[in-house]
């Protein structure tokens, strides 16, 4: 209570005045305050945030009918449990641009987060209010006023040949082998892969079925070079779970998510190549590409429901393959 209060305080005065002030205000107050006990005197605040509760809670009911992945509920209940404990003093109804730009605003201040970590808390509110206006529990979307926050995109880059290699040659074991062998040529998100079951490969046709996110089923393809190591893997599988990767100690459990990126990651740190699984399924998109694969077989491929997401953020095009292109086709 005593922290939200402050940062009302800064953001009514932000503006009045300059930043130096503003930060020596702050400090100010926290000393002032510290050791000031804060109580309501009235149950309106708390029956105001328990309203604005519930319907996130109705709002989440409604993504996880939707299939959303348990991932995004997550997020979106951690972004809005923050902004229903932000206006603990007004009802949903009354809050405004202004009100959720405020938030936004003192949230950055305090926490310092990324404009990129910023705008999916401002996307996770605008989803929550567009609900809101859509089941008419508002008269309209105050979002549709609170654009999109600017952030600088860092071009994310795929795996050289040379880095392919050297984390296939640090390999000591087997399974770490197979696995990064099954990322390399199917491109599977790292949950993906984790859920896949031996039942789900066809060994003769080397053929994955993949149940992705929204529990869209596809189908992925499995190297001749991949079902090398799978089947000399396989071969040294000494336990029954029906899970295609498991741990290496008993009781040879499921490798979950977690699991595979430290294993990819230390691969990685072993041979000096900066290295998580996503990046397996950005290189598979870009040499497919590249080689002449239609851009919308890839995107069915990935699983991507918008083939602008295989072209704009899978596909690694260098600025070498750039200039060749541009003479091939300019000259």
């Amino acid at each position: 209570m005593r922290d939200k209060i402050i940062n009302n305080i800064l953001i009514k005065m932000g503006s009045r005045i300059r930043k130096n002030d503003l930060e020596f205000l702050g400090q100010v107050l926290v000393e002032e305050l510290r050791d000031v006990q804060i109580k309501k005197e009235t149950t309106e605040l708390a029956e105001y945030n328990d309203s604005m509760r519930k319907l996130k809670d109705m709002f989440l009911a409604t993504l996880l009918i939707e299939n959303k992945s348990k991932r995004t509920i997550e997020q979106y209940n951690l972004h809005l449990t923050q902004f229903a404990e932000f206006f603990t003093y007004k009802e949903v109804k009354d809050i405004d641009a202004t009100d959720i730009r405020n938030f936004l605003y003192a949230y950055k201040q305090s926490r310092g987060i990324s404009n990129i970590s910023l705008n999916n808390k401002r996307s996770a509110i605008s989803s929550f209010f567009s609900w809101l206006a859509d089941e008419e529990y508002i008269d309209k979307d105050p979002t549709r006023k609170v654009k999109k926050i600017k952030v600088t995109k860092k071009k994310k880059k795929a795996f050289t040949s040379d880095e392919l290699e050297r984390m296939r040659i640090a390999c000591t074991d087997i399974r770490d082998r197979a696995l990064i062998e099954m990322l390399a040529c199917t491109g599977c998100r790292v949950s993906e892969l984790s859920n896949i079951n031996l039942n789900d490969i066809d060994f003769t046709r080397k053929k994955v079925r993949i149940i992705g996110k929204g529990d869209k089923e596809r189908t992925v393809f499995i190297s001749d070079q991949a079902m090398i190591y799978l089947n000399r893997y396989l071969e040294t599988r000494q336990d029954n779970n029906i899970s295609l990767f498991v741990s290496k100690r008993y009781p040879y459990d499921r490798l979950r998510k977690d699991g595979i990126e430290r294993i990819v990651r230390d691969l990685g740190r072993s041979c000096n190549v900066y290295a998580h699984p996503h990046k397996f399924r950005r290189t598979l998109c870009t040499q497919l590409i590249k080689r002449g694969m239609p851009i919308q077989n890839v995107a069915i491929l990935l699983g991507h429901a918008d083939i602008n997401m295989t072209a704009g953020t899978y596909y690694d095009a260098s600025d070498d393959m750039i200039e060749y292109e541009y003479i091939r086709y300019a000259a």
